[in-house]
């Protein structure tokens, strides 16, 4: 202690540079930082299905490399100057950089095999509006084509442009801009378009501008609880300095490390601002008791509070630290980044909150302890009402507290598993109109592929046998998977069949006889080069491939469909001559989100298990860790009850709100077990012990809350509902948190606690 009073100045003066020195480059870092978003960074890593997924691709093609484009006419598709603008605009969308491919209904073909072979003609013929109700017959009559290129209410119609696989960011966004722009000079009545560079654009330009907005936000509550709680001028901005640098050096970090700001860890800031606030709120608080206690010099107030506090702080942070750090379990990438960085971020601002806090009290002016002794009398007189009702409630604490524990496990168990391929937009977003647009006039937008093989290795999927067998799963998938615009093996020969009938929409069919189907199997030879060909069946035709595009109706009625479609083909005799897998970036989106929430959950049992471990281990007592999990784990139990009853769904950004808001929690209980050992060490009464403790702690508790809760709460001001719903969720959970710590911890301290004079 001496040769801390010698050369405290010393020792500031070094961590002031310090500080200052790793905050300039810090600054610098922060120029290079970058948003992204990437759906695909979100694919399970190390699983069998991805490695199918990447070889399916890799065979054939990207099945989200496709841009969709609705027009619609409300007079009806067949108007000579609405066709003749979607012919325009057709060969205009050819031009275009990174698109490879544009199919549209004014382009497309119909064939008919002549003595002379083969013959094209169109299905509109554009220039000649007397042919119109002809073309129509054909068209409605023809399945391939409605609810693909044609709306059934035939007042829209659908262009698919086939764009650069594997195109960059840069060059996905000049794609989206001149598609929008070439579309704006057709001034159309409704246009509409899907895609997944759309897609990123639109989440992009929302984290961007969410990540200010939640900072500002979260600064100017968070400014707020602090005036309103120290009610001076060095309150406020001493905490705010060292949550902000935690937040700039941990941003830096990343950037330095090459990380992205993406959809997680926006989050990040917000998170770091409302969690780093508690640290130093704490000391404040306690360097304030101990002034307003009579201790005259300030260097030993800071010395006092150091020692009193610091070591339940850095057990806090600890505990803090396990909710993030058990997101490394996730297969997520971008999970474990936001858990990884986050849990940096806490230890940058425990170490910050050590060196600045204790450096700014030394040189502030002596605060004003009359509005401090002021203050501290309001929240005594509040806290020991509050404490005395406890003891005269018990027993209808304790019978509250287990109606609600029941009613919530009730809650648990009607909450569903889902999640959805434009996860977090609302209604209100455009990109989220698109698709709904294209689901209630065309056949959706979520792809579906599936890869079929013969069960017999000396066949193709072009026997008479697999087609069949193809042949009659898409007619099961159409009917009771929803799924449109199929394309497959048996769809090529029922397309050669209908040319072979002079396009005769009624001969899209597999013909009945055997040998008929083996006539069309071998005219595929002058089809070999053409691109179509190659994209759905291999060189040798030993694999194949159904795709369509279905609604994006939810993974927990996909998963119902999946398990029907297995069973269907297990049942039906013909099936048995192919094997087939399903596979897809929107079946892989399906499996990450399970991941996740198994993850986050498996992580949430192993935080309380070390939590309580830890606890156990310092206090030497297991009573003192169920002390520290029983307040903690309740609101996680009632709030996931909650979300049963409200109908909120359980998907990967609601499941990681538990491991979260147990680690932030368990802040408050370790800091009221920490006084209370202090308390006791000093040979006091438990109950007098407890009674300080609640008193002194308890401001601290509640204060550290509100700001917690008040910044979390800002996330509801979010575009996306995901965010919305981590945000809302947290904020509530924390909130019983306390509560639960208010009200349970002096009852658990006098159960568990015999002994009058036990050692802590």
């Amino acid at each position: 202690m001496n040769f801390l009073r010698k050369h405290f100045k010393i020792i500031s003066y070094f961590s002031l540079a310090l500080v200052i020195i790793i905050t300039s480059f810090s600054v610098y870092e922060l120029r290079k930082i970058k948003f992204n978003y990437d759906f695909e960074s979100f694919f399970p890593v190390n699983d069998p299905d991805l490695d199918v997924y990447l070889k399916f691709r890799k065979t054939f093609e990207y099945d989200n490399e496709f841009v969709l484009i609705a027009v619609e006419n409300k007079k009806g598709i067949f108007q000579k100057d609405f066709l003749e603008k979607i012919e325009a605009l057709s060969d205009s969308l050819k031009h275009i950089p990174d698109i490879t491919n544009v199919i549209s209904p004014t382009t497309l073909q119909n064939t008919s095999v002549t003595e002379f072979g083969p013959i094209q003609f169109p299905y509109i013929h554009v220039d000649d509006p007397s042919r119109y109700k002809s073309d129509s017959s054909i068209i409605f009559r023809s399945e391939e084509l409605m609810g693909s290129f044609f709306s059934t209410d035939g007042k829209a119609v659908s262009l698919f442009l086939k764009t650069t696989e594997g195109i960059n960011k840069k060059k996905s966004d000049a794609l989206v801009k001149n598609i929008d722009k070439l579309l704006a000079s057709f001034h159309f009545e409704n246009v509409r378009t899907a895609s997944k560079a759309k897609g990123q654009k639109t989440y992009l330009e929302k984290l961007s501008g969410e990540f200010y907005y939640f900072f500002i936000a979260s600064f100017l509550l968070v400014v707020l609880f602090l005036y309103i709680s120290f009610r001076t001028f060095w309150g406020v901005w001493v905490p705010v300095m060292v949550v902000v640098l935690s937040i700039i050096w941990t941003l830096a970090l990343m950037t330095a490390s090459g990380k992205s700001l993406d959809i997680m860890t926006v989050l990040l800031p917000t998170m770091m601002f409302v969690v780093g606030m508690s640290d130093v709120v704490h000391i404040v608080t306690k360097y304030l008791e101990e002034l307003r206690e009579g201790t005259s010099n300030r260097f030993d107030a800071l010395l006092k509070t150091i020692k009193d506090v610091g070591f339940a702080t850095f057990i806090t942070l600890i505990t803090t630290s396990l909710g993030f750090l058990s997101l490394l379990n996730s297969h997520i990438i971008p999970i474990r980044d936001f858990g990884f960085y986050t849990s940096i971020g806490v230890f940058i601002g425990f170490i910050l909150a050590f060196t600045i806090v204790p450096l700014a009290l030394s040189v502030i002016p002596q605060p004003n302890l009359r509005l401090e002794k002021e203050s501290s009398q309001f929240w005594n007189k509040r806290l020991l009402k509050i404490l005395s009702w406890i003891f005269r409630n018990e027993k209808q604490v304790w019978i509250g507290t287990i109606i609600l524990f029941l009613f919530s496990c009730w809650g648990i168990t009607r909450i569903n598993l889902n999640n959805y391929m434009i996860e977090g937009l609302t209604m209100r977003d455009e990109l989220r109109q698109d698709f709904t647009f294209f689901e209630k006039k065309f056949s959706g937008v979520r792809p579906f592929e599936m890869i079929v093989t013969p069960s017999d290795s000396t066949s193709t999927v072009f026997g008479v046998k697999e087609l069949r067998a193809i042949d009659k799963m898409e007619k099961y998938l159409h009917k009771n998977y929803s799924v449109g615009f199929i394309l497959s093996p048996a769809s090529i020969i029922k397309g050669i069949n209908k040319a072979e009938n002079n396009g005769n929409p009624d001969y899209y069919i597999l013909p009945k006889d055997s040998a008929d189907i083996g006539d069309l199997t071998s005219q595929l030879s002058q089809f070999r080069k053409r691109k179509e060909l190659k994209t759905f069946v291999t060189k040798d035709g030993k694999e194949g491939r159904i795709s369509g595009k279905m609604h994006d109706i939810g993974s927990k009625i996909i998963r119902q469909n999946n398990v029907a479609l297995e069973n269907f083909m297990a049942t039906d005799p013909d099936m048995k001559a192919i094997h087939m897998k399903l596979t897809g970036g929107a079946v892989m989106l399906d499996k990450n989100n399970e991941y996740i929430i198994s993850n986050t959950l498996q992580g949430l049992w192993l935080s309380i298990l070390i939590v309580g471990i830890i606890i156990a281990l310092i206090h030497k007592s297991w009573r003192m860790a169920i002390i520290a999990i029983v307040p903690n784990l309740l609101p996680i139990i009632f709030i996931g009850g909650l979300m049963g009853l409200l109908g909120i769904e359980l998907k990967s950004s609601t499941s990681i709100i538990f491991s979260i808001a147990f680690g932030i929690a368990t802040d408050d209980t370790v800091h009221f077990l920490g006084r209370l050992k202090l308390e006791i060490s000093h040979g006091k009464h438990v109950l007098y012990a407890l009674k300080r403790t609640y008193l002194s702690t308890g401001k601290a508790v509640v204060v550290t809350s509100l700001i917690l809760s008040a910044g979390f709460m800002t996330l509801i001001g979010s575009g996306f509902e995901s965010t919305f719903l981590f945000g809302l969720l947290v904020s509530i959970t924390l909130l019983i948190a306390v509560l639960t710590d208010l009200l349970l911890f002096p009852l658990l301290v006098i159960w568990l606690i015999k002994n009058k004079k036990m050692k802590l």
